[in-house]
């Protein structure tokens, strides 16, 4: 049993495979890695250094598996392509890849207008316009001819005969997956699930990356769906996208869920005693001395929770389109 090559870029990792000779040889990558300068060199040659060390070479990387749509997993991808690599995504984030940085420019206003409707005044937009984790980072578009959709990828044939098999696993992005070899039950999880923290289900505006209406899509009830159908896998080991390898899955699968189980219970309780509220005066209730540059992720996870009561049909929104929105509790 073969085991994976890992190369690091910051606090990201980038996974390699070796792909069976009898189908064409050669190595798949789990992620792409980011693209920006480390200490005065690009993080491309960073990245390549480590391959070589290991045997890798650049150009007999077949294919690249994307686990989501974030610059910092997939802004390398127009690199690989230029290689000869397929870049393989979820369909939903197919045309996130292809835009490169553009779709974040796209989203960004998305989002201060989502946080306004929810309740978010003037001088919190003002903080959280001034927000750019990213900003350092480059991601040049991905050629569409370049792009496959993992829904349609049959299961990767390893060198020492196990298989790979994409699966969809929507919450983090639209298109997040997550990638298992059968026979070991071993996961490659991007960021559905990392030992370094509790990750984001975010805000997303898929209709906006294609052109369409601007509707928020409702991330976390999808989240904690995909989570639980990677606990019924039955995974031994995962290769996250950050930090080390997880030896024990069901610690941090259970700290997931349960960290989502005690947010929705203060969620609610917020509700309850407010009556009907907006999320950002469900958030200032909840976290009183959170900064104001913080203010955004806390109304990310809070809007996450009213969207699983809505669905659950526990909690109903009120106002219309462009209207500032309020939260009741059925």
């Amino acid at each position: 049993m073969t085991t994976p090559h890992r190369f690091v870029l910051g606090d990201n990792n980038v996974w390699a495979l070796r792909l069976d000779a009898s189908k064409g040889g050669g190595w798949l990558l789990v992620d792409a890695g980011w693209d920006a300068d480390i200490e005065g060199v690009a993080s491309w040659e960073v990245l390549v250094a480590q391959a070589r060390a290991a045997g890798v070479t650049p150009e007999d990387v077949r294919a690249v598996v994307v686990t989501h749509e974030h610059i910092d997993h997939a802004g390398l991808t127009a690199r690989w392509a230029d290689l000869g690599a397929r870049v393989v995504v979820g369909r939903a984030g197919m045309a996130t890849l292809a835009l490169g940085r553009e779709a974040n420019e796209r989203v960004r206003d998305a989002r201060i207008e989502e946080y306004r409707r929810h309740g978010a005044p003037s001088e919190v937009l003002d903080a959280l316009r001034g927000v750019h984790p990213t900003r350092a980072l480059r991601w040049s578009p991905c050629p569409e001819d370049s792009l496959d959709a993992a829904e349609e990828q049959e299961p990767f044939r390893l060198a020492d005969g196990r298989t790979l098999r994409l699966i969809p696993a929507p919450g983090h992005t639209p298109g997040n997956l997550v990638a298992l070899i059968e026979e070991t039950r071993e996961l490659f999880s991007g960021d559905t699930v990392i030992p370094t923290t509790i990750p984001t289900a975010g805000l997303h505006f898929p209709g906006l990356i294609e052109g369409n209406e601007p509707a928020r899509w409702p991330s976390l009830p999808s989240f904690l769906r995909s989570v639980a159908a990677i606990r019924a896998l039955g995974v031994s080991r995962i290769y996250p996208g950050h930090g080390d390898v997880i030896e024990a899955p069901e610690v941090y699968l259970d700290r997931f869920e349960t960290h989502h189980a005690r947010r929705g219970a203060k969620v609610q309780a917020a509700l309850i005693e407010a009556g009907e509220a907006t999320a950002f005066e469900l958030v200032r209730a909840m976290f009183r001395r959170l900064p104001d540059e913080r203010l955004g992720q806390a109304m990310t996870e809070v809007l996450g929770h009213l969207d699983l009561l809505e669905e659950r049909g526990a909690a109903v929104r009120l106002g219309g389109a462009g209207d500032l929105v309020r939260w009741r509790l059925l």
